[in-house]
């Protein structure tokens, strides 16, 4: 929890640089990778579910916090997050890729 409203706009301004920095690191990856003959297909799945996923999941969100409250859910949603983070350091592929240069 922030106290002051600047430091809630810094703590916005850190997080949005950071995930706009990998969300262009991981598209540029995800093209890189792509066999050219299905980048479109590739390309199409991977922003359903980058951009699309957050609104179709907002309905279920909702519920979630009139059963059981903010606390449990934004935990539960932190824990998601965090074994993705876990799973991308624990997969060999993903840590040794790099972009062409």
């Amino acid at each position: 929890m922030v106290a002051h409203i600047a430091a809630a706009v810094g703590v916005a301004v850190v997080i949005g640089l950071l995930a706009g920095l990998s969300g262009a690191l991981c598209d540029a990856l995800v093209q890189t990778r792509t066999d050219p003959a299905s980048l479109g297909r590739v390309t199409s799945v991977s922003t359903f579910f980058s951009l699309g996923g957050a609104p179709l999941s907002y309905p279920v969100t909702g519920a979630a916090v009139g059963l059981w409250g903010t606390v449990p859910v934004f935990t539960v949603s932190a824990a998601v997050c965090a074994l993705g983070a876990v799973h991308a350091l624990c997969s060999k592929g993903l840590r040794s890729a790099e972009l062409p240069r």
